[in-house]
């Protein structure tokens, strides 16, 4: 990928942030990202955990812009795959939150995927996944 791995790792450590958990399907989703994406999953790994320690004291807007300005960084011709990791992050521990879906949003913006775009390809994927809960409730702080 022309994308640095510590910008596409920033992007998706502010999916893991949007949940308040980095759990153990999350770790293992990085995993396969890095494969999709021919990234080495030691690295992704680490540059998603330093992103995380970045995010742990933001506010959701800060948090937000954190992430919009990675997302600026992707390569044009990659936008597509990254969003598609993000989305793959976003679902992987088969609950999709308010806050997820916001910042799933403000990334496809960011990223210049229209947002009826990126809400067809959100629902896509929601779609496949049978076991899948959808939070409506805006998240804590």
């Amino acid at each position: 990928m022309k994308t640095p791995t510590a910008t596409i790792a920033s992007i998706i450590a502010a999916i893991i942030w949007a949940d308040g958990e980095y759990s153990e399907i999350e770790r293992t989703t990085i995993a396969e990202i890095a494969e999709a994406l021919g990234l080495t999953e030691k690295e992704l790994t680490m540059n998603v955990q330093a992103a995380l320690v970045e995010l742990k004291n933001m506010d959701e807007a800060k948090a937000t812009d954190f992430a919009v300005k990675h997302a600026a960084k992707v390569d044009d011709e990659e936008t597509g795959e990254v969003f598609q990791a993000l989305l793959q992050m976003a679902l992987c521990d088969n609950v999709l939150t308010y806050g997820e879906v916001h910042n799933l949003l403000a990334l496809a913006d960011a990223l210049d995927i229209d947002q009826d775009a990126a809400v067809l390809m959100l629902c896509d994927l929601v779609k496949s996944e049978p076991e899948l809960e959808v939070s409506f409730e805006p998240d804590e702080d």
